[in-house]
């Protein structure tokens, strides 16, 4: 694997490659078993939940609020959602999504689990997560986003990204077609009146 000046400083800077550097999916995008191991490991250690953020959990935020010198308020606003290890940038998305949903199960919709549960990646802890979530390992300036990375970097699969983009246009395409069609026959029917 070749790596640029940046790639290096930040491996030097951290010790460690960064994610978005690597050529291949992270292994818990993929295996749920791996994936579940590190985010257990996150719960036991570092206080990652709470388990259903839409359930009020009074005891877990005063955790929270004791561990980070604050009010329960503040320490409610300290999610991976918008932590600066929560990677959302498409690569990683994609992921994400290859690792929910498969050819053999078309019908499993990753966008809509994605979307449903704001999943992002956490580059601490090596696991899928929900931004609605949080632990204390939080830190301010997230999410990661693609305007976060270098484009030379990022692109490095910048043929499927291409195709992917150039499907969505053309249902877009047949989708505006559609409406206008719609229209066109709703005006005629309107006019029949």
């Amino acid at each position: 694997m070749v790596m640029d000046y940046q790639g290096r400083k930040a491996q030097a800077n951290l010790g460690k490659h960064v994610t978005y550097h690597q050529e291949c999916c992270p292994k818990a995008t993929q295996d749920v078993h791996e994936n579940t191991k590190n985010r257990d490991w996150t719960c036991d250690n570092f206080g990652y939940g709470p388990m259903n953020p839409d359930f009020p959990n009074d005891e877990f935020w005063e955790k929270k609020a004791d561990t980070f010198h604050t009010s329960i308020e503040e320490a409610k606003s300290a999610r991976c959602g918008n932590c600066a290890a929560f990677d959302q940038t498409w690569k990683v998305m994609c992921c994400i999504g290859k690792g929910i949903g498969t050819d053999e199960e078309p019908y499993v919709d990753p966008r809509k689990v994605i979307m449903k549960a704001n999943i992002g990646y956490c580059q601490l802890f090596k696991f899928k997560c929900s931004g609605e979530r949080t632990c204390d390992a939080w830190v301010h300036g997230g999410p990661i986003t693609d305007e976060c990375l270098p484009k030379k970097e990022y692109n490095q699969e910048g043929s499927d990204v291409s195709n992917e983009m150039g499907e969505i246009i053309e249902q877009l395409h047949d989708a505006s077609n559609k409406h206008k069609n719609q229209a066109v026959r709703l005006a005629s029917l309107k006019e029949n009146m």
